[in-house]
């Protein structure tokens, strides 16, 4: 299955100059990558996102079958993790493919997020563990975090490092630049927030079941832009500071 881009792009080599790492670029690219790839990285986001209704159950459950309730918050959580990692790679190398006017071929994606399944379990284990302890403590060492490792995952799926050196690489190409790359996590931030009101008016005005459905809808695609922005700032924190092209990052997907 595949699908075609339907304009052409401009050399990504070509964007900026090595050294230069710009937040509006960023944005702006990965706005024109998702719009190019919208349904199907909309979709696999919300199958991603699916075992939120096993959540949404499990607390339902809570006041009649606390056990079951447990049980089925425990498998929709692992779940939740699994398939958000899972989906964040193959958009990544979607967003590659796109990047190196290449057609996105959602089976390659697939071949290429299934050979990085265990690094990338074990990096969402990981990461988790550290970002909710960095929160614990007064919250701004896990924002400190969240915004060294933005570009983990990039790097664990396209240089093929194990989990904790993907962290330490994606530390290694923050530097320098993580108050911009703060300012990103910043902008999704933002784009999060729309959720709960959205939720709230529909809730309001539509009742709970199109609150559910909206729910869904926009956690999907702001999961895949989110996807999306790591894929674009990972190339372009390599440009940045290596001067390399697209080509040459992305030669392991070939």
């Amino acid at each position: 299955m595949t699908f075609t881009s339907q304009a052409s792009q401009p050399s990504a080599g070509a964007a900026f100059a090595p050294g230069d790492f710009r937040v509006g670029h960023v944005i702006s690219r990965s706005v024109s990558v998702l719009a190019r790839h919208f349904l199907t990285f909309f979709i696999v986001s919300l199958i991603a996102f699916s075992p939120l209704l096993l959540l949404r159950a499990g607390s339902a459950a809570a006041e009649t079958d606390p056990v079951q309730a447990l049980i089925t918050l425990g498998l929709g959580f692992v779940l939740l993790m699994v398939l958000s990692m899972f989906s964040s790679a193959i958009i990544l190398q979607g967003a590659f493919q796109d990047m190196r006017n290449r057609p996105v071929n959602l089976l390659e994606s697939l071949k290429v997020a299934f050979r990085r399944f265990l690094p990338l379990i074990v990096l969402a284990l990981l990461e988790s563990v550290l970002l909710i302890l960095g929160l614990l403590l007064l919250i701004v060492p896990g924002l400190i975090l969240y915004t060294m490792w933005l570009v983990a995952v990039a790097a664990c799926v396209v240089e093929q490092t194990g989990p904790w050196r993907s962290l330490r690489r994606s530390q290694e190409l923050t530097k320098g630049h993580r108050w911009k790359v703060f300012g990103l996590f910043l902008v999704l931030l933002v784009l999060s927030l729309i959720n709960p009101l959205l939720q709230l008016v529909l809730n309001a005005t539509a009742g709970a079941t199109a609150a559910a459905i909206g729910n869904g809808i926009w956690t999907a695609i702001g999961s895949a832009f989110s996807s999306v922005v790591m894929a674009v700032t990972y190339y372009d924190l390599r440009v940045a500071k290596e001067g390399i092209d697209i080509d040459q990052i992305a030669a392991v997907f070939d």
